[in-house]
């Protein structure tokens, strides 16, 4: 059975031997245009400005350089980027020319959902303003936001045939969540139900990137055919949720990040202690998976070496 294949029936809540090692088992790719990756600062395609931050081996959106203050006019102030007019082929095959689609899962990180959009266009503060001032913009902008990204989609499905779609949109810091339940109900809901509903008319996988504390929000995302959800951050009680949900759900993370595996001075034992921590916690529920957002690429190749050799035949022992 090859990687792929044991990965594939772990997403699909099938028996599979080994714990899918998501360092080595997947081939990643970060949607193009949705974000600036090269070095210093650049801009994506909607023009939102982005700077490098080594310290995070990422980038984040350039300070004091938002192209909104409001959403007053943001149809005369924010031109969506024409998906036809790129070389998708092109692109595509630039991209995956290093892939093993035997052998390993195909993933797309398909960035800035609704809510990450807005506040990279305008900032957190007066994202979260704008729910409260002008709610029907907000409507209408996330409306705008979901019918680009199903038409992106329909893209990625035919030029690159990914198997996983990590939809990203995050919804909480570590202690709270941003939304109070009826206002993600009222706009976030609807738009995240059109782009599983889309994914899976297009054959493929939906997973659910969002950081922070999200728990709120995962009952009803089972409800609403989310396949899988990361990182699930340790706030969230992964322990609990995989006991209530495991069946239904492919828990991608789990561990303990910041606490453990990315805290300064943290061992080599002491990561590689985690990874079996989270292992034993989680993988029972058959429906496990090991995505870690790790920026420290020592401890990357720890905690990927200790899946390997913890995880691989686990579920034959």
């Amino acid at each position: 059975m090859t990687p792929r294949e044991n990965a594939l029936l772990a997403y699909r809540h099938q028996p599979h031997p080994s714990v899918p090692n998501f360092f080595t088992d997947f081939d990643i790719w970060d949607s193009f245009g949705e974000r600036y990756f090269g070095p210093g600062e650049g801009k994506d395609w909607f023009g939102v400005s982005w700077t490098h931050v080594p310290e995070m081996n990422s980038q984040t959106e350039t300070p004091g350089q938002e192209l909104l203050e409001d959403l007053e006019h943001w149809r005369d102030q924010i031109q969506f980027p024409n998906l036809e007019g790129y070389d998708w082929a092109d692109l595509a095959a630039r991209a995956t020319a290093g892939w093993d689609r035997e052998n390993r899962v195909s993933f797309c990180m398909l960035l800035n959902g609704p809510f990450e959009r807005m506040m990279s266009l305008m900032g957190f503060e007066n994202a979260m303003y704008a729910f409260y001032d002008t709610p029907e913009e907000v409507q209408a902008l996330f409306g705008a936001i979901t019918y680009h990204k199903c038409r992106y989609l329909e893209i990625l499905k035919e030029h690159f045939r990914f198997d996983v779609i990590a939809f990203h949109d995050d919804w909480g810091d570590n202690r709270n969540a941003f939304f109070p339940m009826e206002m993600w109900r009222a706009f976030l809901k609807p738009c995240i139900q059109r782009v599983v509903d889309k994914t899976h008319e297009l054959g493929m996988i939906f997973e659910m990137h969002s950081c922070g504390y999200i728990r709120p929000f995962i009952p009803e995302l089972v409800e609403m055919g989310v396949d899988a959800i990361d990182p699930l951050q340790y706030c969230n009680g992964p322990e609990e949720l995989q006991r209530e949900y495991g069946g239904r759900l492919f828990f991608n993370g789990g561990f303990r990040t910041q606490d453990v595996l990315e805290r300064p001075g943290a061992t080599e034992e002491e990561i590689r202690a985690e990874v079996r921590r989270n292992i034993d916690a989680l993988a029972p529920g058959v429906a496990f998976g090991t995505m870690a957002p790790i920026i420290d690429r020592r401890v990357a190749a720890i905690v990927a070496d200790e899946i390997t050799a913890y995880g691989r035949d686990y579920y034959l022992r």
